[in-house]
């Protein structure tokens, strides 16, 4: 048995949509494209010479077919070239045909950006944020394209971002669990906390929000220098005996804090299992007293005011991640925590759905009983021209079909960091955090949280000369 979504118009109110759905965690297909004047991504659909023209230079990683599941979102290693190259690929008669996925811009963590090829190159035609998602932070926005008659599956998994997934051509069949299913759908990692929101974690160092706990201490430690700075600053411009008192012990308070928090990033920097790197203003700690004002511990985070210091070029290292193409032996890394053990094929037995899907010799049913305790998955049959809102850690495994012989598949989707709270103008708890992130974007132009560790899913990018890039996501 399975079970439907609600449907919904695209002119919404974005608070309605957000007290209806967002905050409730509620998946929702909309029918019809964003209603943005600046979405204008129809065209690329009807016209892949329009898309070659505009953004054929960029150079983008494909995911052939896996030859035995003949699915994606396996171990096969990603593919690099121009994106015009990719493009033509898919006019030829006969395939199996690439498939392109989620990209990754540049060697470094730090470097995964929210445009991505080719989106990078598109950005005048399509929103930032849709008008539809409110106050939600931006992750990352990719392009997917394909070429499946009958259709090839993602895989099952979960994400650890909110999705607006916007079919453009083509057809998807979805098939959602919600988060709490974990115990019945085999994932490669193990559940550390399934938190309020639904975002499940596999470590500790994962935050409601999205955020990675490092990156959320590094960013209220900015936070707290940029006030004691501003406290500094206005100082001697305070008159009266008791607006000085006031604001001296408002400024030690401020000031033990932030020790606090440079003490505990230090420990938490030598930590065996979360430990990274210091950045040179960020070890060798002065120690003050209480009594005391913070001497030249104030110009200790000097700089760290750019968002890109701030979130860290060195950040925390990738050979410190299980979640690396490799680890620190050299060994090819395991599958991320968010996939499911549970082969496309058992799973689409078990809900009689059609399937291209093939299981691999070495696995069987029975390896997976607890599949059938699962709660009924909703089923939803996307059309091009429709969007669907799916919440962070919703299981999803997505088969997506060509609409003839001559055919592609295309979707254009936005990732967003999940709210942790129910407020449509304060979606995030920890406002002092969001805000400097938010400030930081529009004084710099960057739209992206630097830190890998925000998402333990996403694999840093392979120019196909190193070890495989695992799982594409839909």
């Amino acid at each position: 048995m399975t079970i439907q979504l609600e449907h919904i118009k695209p002119h919404t109110s974005a608070q309605d949509f957000f007290a209806q759905y967002v905050s409730l965690r509620k998946p929702v297909i909309i029918d019809g494209l964003p209603d943005d004047p600046s979405f204008a991504a129809q065209k690329w659909s009807s016209d892949l010479d329009y898309l070659s023209s505009k953004a054929g230079d960029t150079k983008v990683l494909v995911e052939p077919m896996h030859p035995t599941t003949q699915q994606f979102g396996t171990d096969v290693q990603r593919v690099s070239m121009p994106f015009r190259e990719f493009l033509q690929s898919l006019k030829n008669e006969k395939g199996p045909y690439h498939y392109l996925t989620t990209q990754y811009s540049g060697e470094e963590w730090d470097a995964l950006t929210v445009f991505s090829p080719p989106t990078d190159a598109l950005r005048d035609e399509f929103p930032e944020v849709p008008r539809l998602i409110g106050n939600l932070y931006l992750q990352q926005a990719n392009l997917w394209l394909g070429k499946s008659k009958d259709g090839s599956s993602s895989g099952l998994h979960h994400d650890f971002h909110d999705n607006l997934y916007c079919l453009l051509k083509g057809r998807k069949r979805f098939v959602l669990f919600p988060p709490h299913e974990h115990e019945h759908l085999y994932p490669h990692g193990t559940v550390h906390t399934l938190h309020k929101n639904g975002v499940i974690a596999y470590d500790k160092m994962l935050r409601a929000d999205g955020l990675d706990y490092r990156v959320a201490l590094r960013t209220r430690i900015a936070v707290l220098k940029k006030q004691l700075d501003a406290m500094e600053a206005s100082g001697a411009k305070t008159k009266g005996k008791g607006k000085a008192k006031a604001a001296t012990k408002e400024r030690k308070a401020l000031e033990r804090e932030y020790l606090s928090l440079r003490e505990e990033l230090e420990e938490l920097a030598e930590d065996e299992q979360y430990g990274f790197p210091l950045d040179d203003d960020e070890d060798d700690i002065e120690r003050v007293d209480d009594g005391s004002d913070l001497g030249s511990l104030a110009g200790d985070l000097d700089g760290q005011d750019d968002y890109e210091a701030l979130m860290g070029e060195d950040g925390l290292d990738g050979d410190e991640r299980s979640i690396t193409g490799e680890d620190r032996s050299g060994e090819a890394a395991e599958d991320p925590p968010s996939f499911s053990c549970i082969p496309t094929a058992f799973l689409h037995k078990q809900l009689d759905l059609p399937t291209t899907a093939i299981a691999l010799s070495d696995s069987s049913p029975a390896d997976f009983l607890k599949l059938a305790k699962a709660s009924p998955p909703y089923v939803v049959e996307l059309s091009a021209g429709q969007m669907l809102y799916l919440p962070a850690s919703w299981w999803h495994e997505v088969t997506s079909s060509s609409d003839g012989e001559e055919d592609v598949h295309m979707a254009l989707n936005w990732w967003f960091y999940p709210p942790d709270a129910d407020s449509f103008e304060e979606p995030y708890e920890d406002k002092a955090v969001w805000e400097y992130l938010r400030e930081s974007r529009r004084k710099d132009g960057v739209a992206r949280i630097g830190d890998p560790a925000a998402d333990p899913g996403k694999r840093k990018r392979d120019d196909g000369s190193e070890l495989p890039v695992k799982k594409a996501k839909k």
